[in-house]
């Protein structure tokens, strides 16, 4: 484990095991229209760019895809208020049907499933190449929240209008059902996992 990586999970331990989850925003692009994109089906939403918790202890807690260890990877950030930004609207999610059971619900364990690269990088400069070397990435595809007897994921990944998984995604998912999770390989397709 890197010293970069155990910070993270550092991050993680302090900020979210042991918390409760009070209210639960979604952050998405706006269409300029009424209808919501979000809500695929009570076992999976599909969020644009951000999932916001607020905790029992009053931080707001930001879930995003991020470039902390590389483009995509899961990463948060705490927030001092909610803030509408041009271009996306804040939707309030906590009595969301497939929300309100974790709501009050304290966190008990998060499990980071890492997806690991590998590879041939090729730098050309015009049409020679002139330098090529292995390559590595590893980021955090997707965290496993742990409450209790429940389980969630949010997962940097798209489901596309085929209904097929596009990982390594600008795009966020929450994933409510074990069947689901399954039927997207989050688990099986984890090069790494790690328990917090």
């Amino acid at each position: 484990m890197t010293e970069k990586e155990q910070k993270y999970y550092e991050r993680i331990k302090s900020n979210f095991i042991g918390k409760k989850i009070k209210e639960v925003y979604y952050e998405v692009l706006d269409y300029d229209t009424d209808s919501e994109f979000w809500n695929i089906s009570d076992e999976i939403h599909s969020v644009d760019m951000n999932v916001v918790f607020k905790l029992d202890n009053n931080q707001l807690l930001q879930i995003k895809w991020d470039n902390e260890f590389y483009c995509y990877g899961v990463g948060f950030e705490s927030l001092p208020k909610i803030i509408k930004r041009e271009g996306f609207k804040i939707i309030s999610v906590s009595d969301n049907s497939t929300w309100i059971k974790y709501i009050d619900k304290k966190i008990s364990r998060i499990r980071v499933l890492w997806d690991i690269s590998e590879g041939i990088t090729t730098t050309h400069f015009g049409n020679k190449i002139i330098k090529k070397e292995n390559s590595f990435t590893k980021l955090p595809q997707t965290w496993e929240l742990n409450f209790d007897n429940e389980k969630l994921w949010i997962s940097t990944l798209e489901i596309d209008d085929d209904n097929r998984t596009n990982f390594w995604a600008d795009h966020l998912s929450v994933i409510f059902t074990n069947r689901e999770q399954e039927k997207h390989q989050l688990i099986e397709k984890a090069s790494y996992q790690e328990l917090i």
